[in-house]
């Protein structure tokens, strides 16, 4: 048996939920929680809160929107969670490390997650089809066996005919 090809194994996003609101929430929570916890987080986890939230994103709705969520939140960690607070003077060298990490870390993880959850997808859409060919082949046999047990009665009616009538001594038609 072959493999399937599924193209449509792109659509396995949740419908039911609105990305944009669940991205700006999820946003606005690792915003809240890296704010209450600066006095304790180190200020080289400025973006740990915001990477959690990209990887969770991704999960929910895909890397696109990973990707968009990690384009924001770069800036908002540099902005309001490195020293000196609340400016931007440039980029250091500890600045661009934590954005290369950050970024790899999270773009990495996106695409996993994309083809891990494209490749559950079409493993489900797979098994549907597999269920459907089943029961159509079931179907195909009860039709077949329905029309065999007809044509088996007709044939032993018209048998037990031609044989009563030989007995009879009548001569068939």
């Amino acid at each position: 048996m072959g493999i399937i090809k599924l193209r449509n194994a792109k659509r396995w996003k949740a419908v039911n939920l609105n990305p944009t609101l669940v991205c700006t929430f999820g946003f606005l929570v690792a915003f809240a929680l890296r704010y209450v916890l600066s006095p304790f987080v180190d200020e080289s986890m400025s973006m740990l809160f915001f990477a959690l939230n990209c990887i969770v994103m991704s999960y929910l709705f895909g890397y696109a929107q990973s990707l968009i969520l990690l384009i924001i939140s770069i800036p908002t960690a540099l902005f309001f969670f490195r020293k000196p607070y609340f400016m931007m003077d440039g980029l250091g060298h500890k600045d661009v490390f934590l954005i290369v990490v950050y970024g790899t870390i999270v773009m990495l993880a996106s695409v996993i997650i994309e083809w891990l959850q494209r490749e559950r997808y079409s493993a489900v859409l797979q098994q549907r089809v597999s269920e459907t060919r089943y029961q159509m082949l079931i179907e195909s046999d009860q039709a077949r066996r329905a029309e065999y047990a007809e044509h088996f009665a007709a044939v032993s009616k018209r048998q037990s005919e031609e044989a009563a009538a030989t007995s009879a001594g009548v001569a068939p038609q």
